[in-house]
């Protein structure tokens, strides 16, 4: 049988089981008292030991064999085998290292020798269990209870038995699971044909429960009986498949494309005056505006898929650099575009490596200051409209401004009369390339690249970044992002004889901008809007147009970015439109306020206004 089709598939799914014995380690370790975690790490570590073998990858499923029946030892005695984390999660490293190689058809250059050698020496000094639970320790064949669910795995599909208990890991993350019916031997083998079923326990309705599992992918039967009730049959239907990116890519590029024709068919529809035309306009817009939502939908990705490598990230860090740091994880549901997800991987640790090295105090130094010993990282992700917000927070130190302002002296970065910096020049400081406070160059730190990394990458998605540090309580740094790169609304704006795209989602509203409403606050322009004092910034002036400015009113667009707002001064306003974001690579001398371009409509190019950076 070839199995060179299924390679991508193993990789992907070999990548998420790794990932999820990863972080039950991690669990274990700090909280060596629960089970749980040591049972997810089993399950993961025995469902990837399934996959490599059914690829015939003998020399990973060695390895996996041997530390899953280290794991199975240790969940007899959880609070007496601490010490085997670090070998776990380098036998998980190399597991992550060697599958795309075997993938790849290189699995005789893999030697795992000196880890086997490890875990052979580990399970010396680890008793066997007397009475070892079957890698599902709640599926034990009991007299039923609550709902039987008898799943079938589509037929075609590739590693049905690990496809199955990706499913039963599923239900019983839902609620209680008995009486496995063939049990995960039988689905290891060969022969597995996909079908099985289990008693199910919880308060999930049956059409929950079966979307759920449907959710899994490539599950074509679920059918649950609730006592003598008939089966809810839920079959060949929310099918799922795994398509390539750069498909999608494909697709999203051509989606755009017809935007930007639709937009110019109904600019030539109302030249025309046509009412039939009209009508055929309106639908082929109907059409292409959900067929763009589809798409967007089909591009979003949960952000997991990055957080999950944060706590081993942040424990080798501390571990490096003797300090206590525990990791607090929320939001890992929030989506965000495939293209965004790839990127944010970079800035994300190098935040993190400064909240380690330069925030979190060593633990002596945080109990003079009455602090725990433990210092504390969050990493939040949330939906802010069609915005996308991540914070990386620590409760450290805080920026030292003194020592940052006096070498951004030395440097020339900011005037010599500047005596403090604000959170926004602070951040600007840091984010020049080769700026550190460091006093030496290390693995971690030192070099001055990494904010550089982080704006430069985040401006170049169409996001900011803002910061906020307190001396002696910490740092949080605040991350936007658009949710998606293909597609937005914008309103148009012409300043000089140019027009200009300004995102819907950075608009608060539009007025007009009058004289009489006109203030200074703290020696700068304000316009009062109601009871507020916003500052002014006249696009004209800031992007260097010349030339005489058409007579009249001029409106003022209210851009808002987290807590802060600006009036954005323009000559015109020329109505709102779909735009398809390009990247932009700005030319040398260009200034940065430009975070795309785009092609409008009428076939002319238009630069797309950041808000982040006016405001």
């Amino acid at each position: 049988m070839d199995l060179s089709r299924y390679t991508t598939l193993f990789q992907s799914e070999s990548r998420e089981q790794l990932g999820l014995c990863g972080q039950g380690l991690l669990e274990w370790e700090r909280e060596p008292g629960r089970a749980e975690p040591l049972l997810t790490a089993f399950r993961a570590m025995h469902t990837f030991k399934g996959m490599a073998a059914a690829m015939g990858f003998t020399a990973l499923t060695e390895l996996a064999h041997q530390s899953e029946t280290l794991l199975e030892r240790l969940r007899a005695d959880p609070l007496g085998g601490r010490e085997r984390t670090d070998l776990l999660l380098r036998v998980v490293d190399a597991l992550e290292r060697g599958a795309p190689v075997a993938a790849q058809g290189g699995e005789s250059r893999l030697d795992f020798s000196p880890l086997l050698a490890e875990l052979a020496q580990a399970m010396a000094g680890t008793p066997a269990a007397a009475e070892s639970a079957p890698v599902a320790a709640a599926v034990a064949p009991t007299a039923g209870g609550g709902r039987r669910v008898r799943i079938a795995i589509r037929s075609g599909a590739a590693m049905r038995g690990a496809r199955a208990i990706l499913v039963l890991q599923r239900a019983e993350q839902l609620g209680r699971v008995s009486g496995l019916e063939p049990g995960v031997e039988a689905m290891e083998l060969d022969g597995f044909d996909g079908k099985f079923s289990f008693w199910f326990e919880a308060a999930l309705d049956d059409a929950g429960l079966a979307e759920a599992l449907r959710k899994v992918g490539e599950v074509a039967q679920v059918e649950v009986t609730s006592g003598a009730a008939e089966a809810v049959t839920t079959a060949e239907r929310g099918r799922q498949i795994r398509i390539d990116l750069a498909g999608l890519d494909a697709v999203t590029n051509l989606v755009g494309e017809l935007v930007v024709a639709k937009g110019r068919l109904g600019a030539l529809a109302a030249d025309l005056g046509s009412a039939d035309l009209q009508t055929a306009v309106s639908r082929i817009d109907r059409i292409s505006s959900d067929l763009h939502a589809e798409v967007i939908e089909m591009r979003l990705a949960p952000v997991w898929q990055v957080f999950d490598r944060i706590p081993r990230v942040v424990r080798e860090l501390a571990r490096q650099l003797g300090r206590r740091v525990r990791v607090e994880v929320e939001g890992e549901d929030t989506r965000l575009d495939r293209a965004s997800l790839e990127e944010i991987g970079e800035p994300l640790i190098h935040l993190l490596r400064n909240a380690v090295d330069h925030g979190i105090e060593l633990p002596a130094e945080r109990a003079r200051l009455g602090k725990p010993a433990e210092g504390l990282i969050r990493v939040t992700a949330s939906s802010d409209r069609t915005t996308v917000v991540i914070q990386v927070s620590d409760d450290g130190s805080g920026v030292n401004r003194e020592r940052v302002l006096a070498k951004a002296l030395r440097m020339g970065f900011v005037s010599a009369g500047t005596t403090e910096l604000d959170d926004d020049q602070l951040l600007r400081v840091l984010g020049r390339p080769g700026f550190s406070t460091a006093k030496a160059v290390t693995d971690v730190s030192g070099r001055g690249m990494g904010m550089d990394v982080v704006l430069s990458r985040l401006r170049a998605l169409g996001g900011s970044v803002e910061l906020r540090s307190t001396p002696g309580a910490g740092s949080v740094f605040t991350l936007r992002l658009p949710m998606t790169l293909a597609v937005v609304q914008a309103l148009l704006a012409r300043v000089g004889a140019e027009q200009y795209a300004i995102p819907l989602a950075g608009i608060a509203e539009t007025v007009d901008f009058l004289p009489d409403r006109l203030a200074l606050v703290d020696g700068r322009e304000a316009f009062l809007l109601r009871d507020e004092a916003v500052r002014t910034v006249h696009l004209r002036e800031r992007l260097g147009v010349v030339g005489p400015r058409q007579p009249g009113r001029r409106p003022a667009v209210i851009v808002e970015v987290g807590e802060r707002r600006a009036a954005v001064v323009v000559d015109a306003l020329l109505g709102q439109q779909e735009i398809v974001v390009e990247s932009f690579d700005a030319p040398r001398g260009t200034l940065p306020v430009f975070s795309g371009a785009t092609i409008l409509g009428d076939g002319v190019p238009a630069l797309i206004v950041d808000p982040a950076a006016l405001v």
